[in-house]
């Protein structure tokens, strides 16, 4: 996605994890972000900044 900012990234014993901010467009002109972590060859969204946190803590195998 061309607007997808990286946020943070994630090294840990299992490698490394990248989230990425993602603006989702409403039909009426606002705007929203969702957050997708990357591990490997997988791709997870989410809603929120800190749930994606967690998640690639959690895959990159280190306490967040």
């Amino acid at each position: 996605m061309a607007d997808e900012t990286l946020v943070t990234e994630i090294d840990g014993p299992n490698g490394k994890a990248e989230i990425y901010e993602v603006p989702q467009q409403f039909a009426g002109g606002g705007q929203r972000f969702e957050y997708e972590v990357r591990f490997g060859s997988g791709k997870e969204m989410f809603k929120s900044l800190g749930e994606a946190y967690i998640t690639a803590g959690e895959k990159a195998g280190v306490k967040t």
